[in-house]
């Protein structure tokens, strides 16, 4: 047997290995641990991860997996707070039915690299590249993410294609880890009105149009495509856009993305739609 031979052999021997410890000692948080292991391996990445986002609750991350020798922290933190309802990936399955496997490529509005969201959790992470698996479920959806980092070549074609003959073993062991966890984990879920938070964050400050503007640039849409959308001209998305900027007293982009962050932050299960009433109205009020 060539050298090359048994190269190339090896993703597939390290997956039936896992698969085959997995029917052995059955399926559980270490077997989807060694399972997200084996995902970032057989495609050399740099990093996966699992995030489960149940429906109207806040997403959570049982596993998070780096290469050897590599600094474990992730900044996920403010992530699964609430900047997670910006990502591209978490937007396609909120917003329509999705199941299977996308690159970032794939789902990233036009605008994204120039978010401050790209900014914060790809740039500074120094994400280059990322395949997202969604799997949907009853009343949730699990995703998992393998990425690397910007220095090294983005996945191939090949190796985007063995993520989707995996696909369908990996989507069934998860959804048994899913069903068999439940039970233990809504113990730990928080209510969370984030998801309604972001469909009407400005709605008190600004006007509906204004408010629609607001949302699609927070998410990393161009001006160009927000026109097309909304079919306006680019010229009137920009006119807006610099009344929003003076309504919210912000300047940037980078201040918008950062006054929602934190207006979500003092969000409680009494507060308005918009968490920018609370956030802007004086102490003591």
């Amino acid at each position: 047997m060539s050298k090359f031979h048994r190269v190339a052999k090896q993703p597939l021997m390290l997956w039936h290995d896992a698969i085959a410890g997995i029917i052995t000692h059955g399926v559980n948080d270490e077997a989807v641990d060694n399972l997200m292991d084996t995902l970032r391996r057989i495609v050399d990445a740099d990093g996966s991860s699992l995030i489960v986002y149940p429906e109207g609750r806040q997403p959570y991350c049982p596993s998070r997996k780096r290469r050897k020798g590599e600094d474990p922290r992730i900044h996920i933190d403010q992530y699964l707070e609430s900047a997670y309802l910006l990502d591209p990936f978490y937007r396609l399955a909120a917003d329509g039915p999705a199941e299977g496997v996308y690159n970032l490529a794939d789902v990233a509005p036009d605008g994204f690299k120039q978010s401050e969201f790209y900014r914060v959790y790809y740039r500074l992470v120094n994400f280059g590249d990322e395949i997202c698996l969604i799997i949907p479920t009853e009343n949730a959806s699990i995703q998992v993410s393998i990425s690397r980092q910007d220095n090294k070549p983005k996945f191939t074609a090949a190796q985007q294609g063995l993520i989707q003959r995996v696909f369908s073993t990996v989507k069934a062991i998860l959804l048994k880890w899913w069903s068999l966890s439940q039970k233990v984990q809504k113990d730990h879920f928080l209510d969370s009105h984030l998801e309604c938070a972001l469909s009407n964050f400005g709605s008190s400050v600004l006007t509906q149009r204004e408010t629609q503007i607001l949302q699609l640039i927070l998410r990393g849409y161009a001006v160009k495509y927000i026109a097309e959308k909304l079919e306006i001209s680019p010229e009137t998305i920009k006119h807006h856009r610099k009344n929003i900027y003076a309504k919210l007293d912000i300047n940037s982009q980078a201040e918008m993305f950062h006054l929602f962050i934190d207006s979500l932050r003092m969000m409680t299960p009494d507060s308005p739609p918009d968490p920018l009433s609370d956030y802007l109205r004086p102490p003591g009020r």
